[in-house]
């Protein structure tokens, strides 16, 4: 599990933190790029819900093969995009194959000791982080030595190492339920049994799905656009921050690992909390004549810390408040909302970025912080 996820991050590395501009340079505009992002989310939205049910019926492992192999045979189509049209559609049918993500959840979920959860959930957050360490250095000097050109061969590897991935899983990953073959309406109306369960999880989705979306709009759309078009860092440069400020995510996680934290709740705040400064922090350089390169290393250290520390203390809280039997289900609702989330974050990200100023976007996301903060802190007191 731990070494797919590694090699996965791997391939993704390379180019992720180029994604937008890659995007830019085919000949979109800011809000292109929101709008293409808009669509990709909410197709990856739609396809959770079945994905869920896959989940429940043919099993965990049947599920992630062939989401896996989706995904692997995609990253090919990337290198050939000739056009922004064309990659938008590609960057949709990319994520609507990331359908299997309730069935990778849930088998996380059944293979961790419930008294080990947390730790378990940083472990696993801390194998996809690693090659963001030099990954990204490595695409920025391919996309500033060989532009577009750079990126295609980027995108071509990162096909090789996810077929790599493929195999692996087919050959490593053991099923954790038999999925039982029921039809679509008794699976369904199972669910009607766990209202009470579902109406405590609700008040979690409703933070992951709109206010920690809302939250990471800006940055997710527009950081690496931020970076290099704005702030003036060439992309070896971004590629370099991206791999600093995983470094100190890394080595925060082990810490907390050590510290083998029972009650994530109080965490969960400190984290919101550190990521609502961070967005501050990253209009400073926009407004103020300051060194560029620390205060943005600061922000993203911060900010890639919190967020796995957010992504697992979530995750530890519904691991322990879901039963194993419908955990498929209710994960593929809570990827679904989370990325219709999303899709909606990405397009007002676009026009408060493109509407207003690259500062202030940062700013109106950092006071949502706060309010995600507020809510969460009553919704988990109850």
């Amino acid at each position: 599990m731990a070494l797919s996820w590694f090699l996965f991050a791997l391939s993704g590395a390379l180019v992720q933190p180029f994604f937008t501009k890659y995007a830019k340079d085919l000949g979109a505009t800011d809000l292109d790029v929101a709008r293409m992002r808009m669509v990709a989310m909410l197709a990856l939205s739609l396809s959770l819900i079945p994905g869920g049910f896959l989940t429940d019926t043919i099993g965990r492992v049947k599920t992630i093969l062939i989401g896996t192999l989706g995904i692997s045979i995609i990253q090919f189509a990337y290198a050939m995009a000739t056009d922004w049209r064309i990659f938008a559609v590609i960057w949709v049918i990319d994520f609507a194959f990331h359908f299997y993500q309730p069935a990778l959840n849930a088998i996380v979920m059944d293979s961790l000791p419930k008294e080990k959860t947390f730790n378990g959930f940083l472990i696993l957050n801390i194998f996809p982080n690693v090659p963001y360490l030099f990954m990204p250095i490595v695409g920025g000097y391919l996309y500033d030595h060989y532009g577009v050109v750079g990126v295609r061969i980027s995108f071509v590897l990162s096909g090789v190492i996810s077929l790599i991935v493929f195999v692996l899983r087919m050959r490593g990953f053991q099923e954790t339920f038999m999925g039982i073959n029921k039809d679509f309406s008794k699976t369904i109306i199972e669910l009607t049994g766990y209202i009470p369960i579902l109406k405590k999880s609700l008040k979690i989705f409703f933070f992951t799905s709109i206010l920690f979306q809302l939250t990471n709009s800006v940055i997710n759309t527009y950081g690496a656009i931020y970076g290099i078009e704005v702030l003036g860092f060439n992309k070896t440069t971004w590629g370099f921050i991206s791999s600093v400020s995983n470094v100190g995510g890394i080595l925060s996680l082990l810490i907390l690992f050590r510290l083998n934290i029972r009650n994530p709740k109080n965490v969960l705040m400190l984290s919101i909390g550190a990521i609502s400064v961070s967005l501050f922090m990253m209009s400073i350089p926009y407004y103020m004549e300051t060194p560029k390169l620390p205060i943005v290393l600061a922000a993203l250290f911060i900010i890639n810390l919190s967020s796995n520390i957010v992504n697992s203390s979530i995750s530890t809280l519904l691991t322990r408040l879901i039963p194993q039997e419908i955990r498929g289900r209710t994960m593929s609702i809570k990827g679904s909302l989370d990325n219709a989330g999303a899709s909606l974050a990405s397009i007002v990200a676009g026009y408060i970025y493109s509407s207003l100023n690259p500062g202030e976007a940062f700013l109106i996301t950092s006071a949502i912080g706060l309010v995600g903060l507020f809510y969460l802190y009553l919704s988990l007191k109850t």
